[in-house]
């Protein structure tokens, strides 16, 4: 079975489509079989694919919140690392999509909203947990991160003092292609972003997020 990650938070502009776009195409550059649910009835994932040239990624959008969980759940079936890309709103779909997830990535930017949009959304996570008896890990990434920021310093105190424990050590950065490839459909796999990526995705992989076992079994490299 592949694994669901679900990027999550009701604040909008708060990275997670941008934050598909990067681990998608990186996963597939790695050799995982990726599939993309853009679950966000603004459909910026699916925009985004239709101009994509690079490793295939399956993409499909489904706004609707029982749909999304079968879709979800058929392609973990098939493929290693299915990601749902849900709304900058609170909506019946993020939750399923949550709900469904073995784990939720919860993008943080460095203000005041995000913050506390992100301490939402690792409750949620956790009170869905509950609700499903299973464990549901959530974890914050930080985007659009200068480490040295003053604002930057302000918002890791205050997510510290919301009580958030998984806060990633790999932080996307402020970097103006990173707003440019909403614009031109293009995959970031190289230069300092692709390396944060892969640093990322190997951070995902000790978390058990990403099962690296998936993909090395497809290559026949485990007896």
């Amino acid at each position: 079975m592949g694994r669901i990650l679900t990027i999550a938070s009701s604040k909008g502009g708060g990275g997670k489509t941008a934050l598909a776009c990067c681990l998608a195409p990186n996963l597939a550059a790695h050799g995982y079989t990726v599939g993309v649910i853009d679950a966000d009835p603004n459909g910026s994932f699916a925009a985004w694919h239709k101009g994509y040239e690079g490793p295939p990624i399956r993409c499909q959008a489904e706004a609707l919140d029982v749909p999304v969980v079968d879709l979800a759940q058929a392609w973990a079936a098939e493929i290693d690392v299915v990601i749902i890309d849900t709304a900058g709103f609170g909506n019946l779909t993020a939750a399923a999509a949550m709900g469904a997830a073995d784990h939720v990535l919860v993008p943080c930017m460095a203000d005041r909203g995000s913050t506390r949009e992100a301490a939402k959304t690792v409750q949620k996570a956790a009170s869905l947990a509950k609700a499903a008896r299973r464990a549901i890990p959530a974890s914050v990434i930080l985007s659009q991160w200068r480490p040295t920021g003053v604002a930057e310093r302000a918002a890791m105190e205050d997510l510290l003092d919301y009580g958030i424990q998984s806060i990633l050590h790999t932080a996307l950065p402020e970097r103006a292609a990173l707003r440019q490839m909403s614009f031109d459909s293009r995959a970031i796999t190289g230069g300092i972003v692709g390396h944060v990526i892969d640093n990322l995705i190997a951070e995902l992989v000790a978390l058990g997020a990403i099962d690296e076992l998936s993909k090395l079994a497809k290559k026949g490299e485990l007896v």
